[in-house]
Formats: C-alpha cells, structure tokens, sequence
C-alpha cells in the first residue's frame, strides 16, 4: 500500500476523532521530519523541537489540509517554513569541521555520510530544502513542486541545480563528487 494511500487513511481516521491514527503519521514521518529539520537548520536539538512544533501545528490545522494523501509534502512544508523562522531567528552559526557530528536519528553514521552532512550544511537554504524534500522526505517532483509553489519542471530543475552544487561543495571539500 502506497504511503499516500496509508497517510489519506490516517488523516481521514484523525479527522473523525480516532487520535491513535494520529499517532501512526507521527511514527511514519518522524525520522524524516526530524533528519530534515536537522539538513534544514543544521542544529539537531533545534531540528527535534521544530519537528515536534511541526506535528503539533499539523494536528491543529490538519482540516485545512485540502488532499489528505499528499500529508507528507504538506508536513514538509510546515517544517520548511518553522526551519526558515528558526533561521531566521538564531543566525546560523559559523559551521567547521569540529560541529557535532549528527545523522539522521535511526541510522548508523559513515565516515562518508557525516561529510555529506556537514558539506550539505554549507550549501544555501534553498538547495539543502530541495534535497531534503526529495531525499529525506522522498517527495516525488510533483510533490515538491507544490510545497514550493512552482511547477514540476521546475523543481526538477532546482533539485538538478541543487544536486550539481552538492558534488561541487563535495569535491571541494574532498568528498567523493560520484553519484
């Protein structure tokens, strides 16, 4: 079962009281929301407590949530804009090499991985929301699209763009550029 399908279900359950369906988003998008509050804002305590604010500005504006199968692009959404706010508020701070090493919450860290994160940390705002949307989030372009406010192609486009300055942040940092 597509996990649209499993999202338009709970969203459906959540809106007719049944709280534990709730519970069950919370589950399926937790790891992710959280990796990509984190590639957001590059502060993993920081990125727990927007994916919690995240899940609970969710639960209460979820009648507003027009197509309930596309919950996880609308989820993004939000922790994309409380990631900008953060931001926005708590100028980032100068990133090197010494920053705590932080992956997402449920894997084990590679020596590789752990310089992807912190070389993806130095990208601009908009590539690192991109990439998290597609990669963390497993957004389709279509998906991505319409939390952006853009068409399709266009998030294609920006995710090549944001993909192309990755492997040039990499090489130059002396990461593997491959991929």
């Amino acid at each position: 079962m597509p996990i649209s399908y499993r999202d338009e279900q709970m969203v459906r359950r959540t809106l007719q009281g049944d709280n534990g369906a709730y519970a069950k988003l919370v589950r399926t998008h937790q790891t992710r929301v959280i990796a990509a509050a984190h590639h957001l804002c590059g502060d993993f305590e920081a990125a727990q407590d927007i994916a919690q604010e995240a899940f609970i500005q969710a639960y209460q504006s979820l009648a507003k949530l027009n197509e309930p199968g596309k919950f996880a692009a609308w989820l993004h959404g939000i922790v994309r804009n409380m990631a900008r706010k953060h931001l926005a508020r708590n100028r980032p701070q100068e990133l090197s090499l010494e920053r705590d090493r932080i992956t997402e919450p449920s894997t084990a860290p590679t020596e590789d991985h752990t310089d992807t994160v912190l070389v993806l940390q130095t990208l601009p705002l908009e590539h690192r929301e991109v990439l998290a949307a597609r990669y963390l989030q497993e957004m389709d372009y279509q998906e991505i699209a319409q939390m952006l406010g853009i068409t399709a192609n266009n998030a294609r486009v920006r995710c090549f763009r944001a993909k192309q300055a990755l492997r040039t942040a990499l090489a130059g940092a002396g990461g593997d550029a491959s991929g």
